[in-house]
């Protein structure tokens, strides 16, 4: 009888990447589409400056010129991109309305401004408002603007301008309007929303103190008046009634579900409140199988099917990571990359569970969390170079020294290369800080303990050559190594991207595309970055982990490794989230500014680095230098920071 073959590892990766993605389109393509009843078409419009906003239509096969149907209009938060309110998006589309979800003005994929008009007081609402007024499959006059956080104070100028036309204003996580207009207003602010906690600091008039209870500032006199009652009456999910100038009655409501700013679009409770306020706001218009408005707890029983998607996305990422490690794998047993795996040297570091040892694992775990508040809050007073401050000392000296970080070209356009303004280069700035006390530690490290050993510059994994001390062809194939490996994933994500028409989006995780705007960004990322990863791998060979070229002794070394770099952090933010959840306050050094935007930000940051950092112990191991590992992994860093959408300056070339 003839034997069966087993397949190979290559093999059964391959097909787990092909079984992931299919699962990912599946999952995405049908719970957009609700399965064929609604179409998704991405859009790319220009306003009336010309400049592009890019833009997601849904539209229900209910609605056609004999039956029209309302439409909704959508604006993310401040750094994000179209796809974070995709969830809103979708359960909206399936109940009939109309959605026009888009990146406003100066974020992701759309331009930022370059003159000023009236369509640009709303991010360029004047653009989708023209773009709906052009369809004979919306109703005019029934129009409902929904903002989440910072985009809550756009979806406000959207209505003021566009009143007669706007039926609802819905807040979610924003600053509450104390009196919107004639038109409907519903808000929904989380209890442990650690935005409204910063900004809706009242005065408690029981105690004489400042309060954080986001409740009572629903509460204060010009809400309240503003809403018909008297303060310390309005009650979350009670409709109250207001006579606008108009003589009209219109609906004051707000929710108030138990949820943090970031994550209402994961919440299901709150995608249900969001869902029921819709349509209690547009007057009853939408599928909510036959709930009753009446009922505040209605909301209860609509159904919601938004976490297929997210599934899809979870999959999809799992896809990308194990298909760059396959494609690792792949290249260093080829001819073209054979000869990067160099002979394996002896490995050093303090001796196991000694003193020592116990010390510089503590001082590897802490350090992160210990120096992301002071990177963050140091970025956000204009100690990093961003389009934002870029008048700072430190951009002073960089442009004397390094490179020009301002200058205008030939047609008079005004440029500068710190492209991305917020998120991105805050983390930039805390790596900075990492890598300068990782350094400090392989320091102590190497003075005290590794110069007696042995430690060189071969047994630091520095080598580019069996034979002689320096070879820069082996640097130039180690970075098309990592563009390979990183561009096998980026391509399986432009696959994908390309039949979703969106990128990667769950909770604060981002990836997508990059623009072709984003070119230069890419460069100065490159180079940002290198110290962050460099920096680590020296500092975790203080520990001595040995790799015996074993599969297993590699997969273990990959868990210690990412366990020592993000455990510390992974725990820090569990702490910060579980104080915000159950003691509704913010954790102490986060309130100033918007630095408890960054607090949640550190998940996302995790699940990059871990990846990141699995790349290069994965490929630096199967090696034995640190050059492919770590362009590999510098690679897959820049394309996450690009993939932010807090984009406020294009260089275009």
């Amino acid at each position: 009888m003839e034997k069966v073959k087993r397949l190979t590892p290559f093999a059964i990766s391959i097909i787990c990447i092909v079984v992931l993605s299919a699962l990912a389109l599946i999952l995405v393509i049908g719970t957009d589409t609700a399965w064929g009843k609604v179409r998704v078409e991405k859009m790319v419009l220009s306003s009336s400056d010309g400049d592009v906003v890019n833009a997601m239509l849904y539209r229900p096969r209910t609605a056609t010129a004999k039956t029209p149907a309302p439409a909704v209009v959508l604006y993310h938060g401040g750094n994000d991109m179209l796809e974070h309110t995709g969830t809103y998006a979708l359960e909206l589309a399936r109940r009939g309305f109309v959605v026009i979800n888009f990146d406003y003005q100066g974020s992701h994929d759309s331009d930022y401004k370059t003159e000023t008009s009236v369509g640009e007081t709303a991010a360029c609402g004047d653009t989708i408002y023209n773009t709906l007024a052009s369809y004979n499959f919306v109703q005019q006059d029934n129009i409902a603007v929904f903002g989440h956080s910072m985009g809550g104070g756009y979806a406000s100028k959207f209505a003021a301008n566009y009143a007669s036309q706007v039926k609802l204003l819905f807040h979610l996580g924003s600053a509450v309007t104390a009196s919107p207009g004639d038109f409907n207003y519903v808000s929904i602010v989380g209890d442990s929303d650690e935005s409204a906690l910063k900004r809706t600091t009242v005065l408690d008039p029981a105690t004489g103190k400042t309060s954080q209870d986001i409740h009572k500032y629903y509460n204060s006199p010009k809400i309240a008046e503003a809403w018909g009652e008297s303060a310390g009456s309005i009650i979350p999910s009670k409709v109250y009634t207001v006579k606008g100038k108009d003589g009209k009655d219109y609906l004051r409501v707000f929710y108030f579900p138990s949820s943090i700013h970031a994550y209402y679009n994961i919440n299901n409770k709150a995608v249900k409140q969001i869902i029921f306020g819709f349509i209690l706001g547009m007057n009853g218009y939408g599928n909510i199988d036959g709930v009753d408005l009446k009922d505040p707890n209605g909301f209860e029983k609509i159904t919601t099917v938004w976490r297929m998607k997210d599934l899809g996305w979870i999959l999809q990422y799992i896809a990308i990571a194990l298909l760059m490690f396959t494609v690792a794998t792949r290249l260093i047993k080829g001819n073209t990359f054979k000869s990067l795996e160099l002979k394996r040297t002896e490995s050093f570091g303090i001796k196991k569970k000694s003193v020592g040892w116990w010390l510089f694992l503590a001082l590897l775990l802490v350090l992160p969390p210990l120096l992301y508040l002071p990177g963050v809050m140091g970025a956000e007073n204009g100690l990093f170079p961003t389009a934002f401050n870029t008048d700072n000392p430190v951009t002073k000296i960089a442009t004397k020294c390094l490179i020009p970080t301002k200058w205008t070209s030939a047609d008079g356009v005004a440029h500068s290369i710190w492209l991305l303004g917020g998120t991105s280069n805050v983390y930039v700035l805390w790596q900075w800080l990492i890598s300068f006390a990782m350094l400090v530690v392989f320091l102590a490290y190497y003075f005290v303990w590794g110069r007696k050993a042995g430690e060189n510059y071969k047994s630091l994994g520095f080598k580019t050559s069996d034979e002689k001390k320096f070879d820069i062809v082996y640097l130039l194939k180690s970075l098309l190594f990592g563009i390979v490996v990183v561009g096998s994933g980026y391509l399986l994500m432009a696959f994908i991207g390309t039949y979703t028409q969106q990128g990667l989006h769950v909770t604060t995780l981002q990836m997508s595309i990059l623009s072709r705007k984003r070119l230069m960004c890419w460069f100065v990322y490159f180079i940002y970055l290198m110290p962050y990863f460099l920096c680590n791998h020296l500092a975790v060979k203080s520990l001595g982990i040995k790799y015996d070229g074993t599969n297993r002794t590699l997969t273990l070394n990959v868990l210690k490794t990412t366990f020592i770099t993000v455990g510390g952090l992974f725990v820090f933010y569990l702490i910060f989230l579980l104080q915000l959840k159950y003691t509704h306050t913010v954790m102490e050094g986060f309130r100033t500014g918007i630095l408890y935007a960054y607090g949640l930000a550190i998940l996302p940051l995790t699940i990059g680095i871990t990846v990141g950092n699995a790349l290069n112990v994965y490929v630096s191991s199967k090696t034995n230098s640190v050059w492919a590992g770590l362009c590999t992994a510098v690679l897959w860093g820049v394309w996450t920071l690009c993939s932010t959408g807090g984009m406020i300056n294009n260089l275009i070339f």
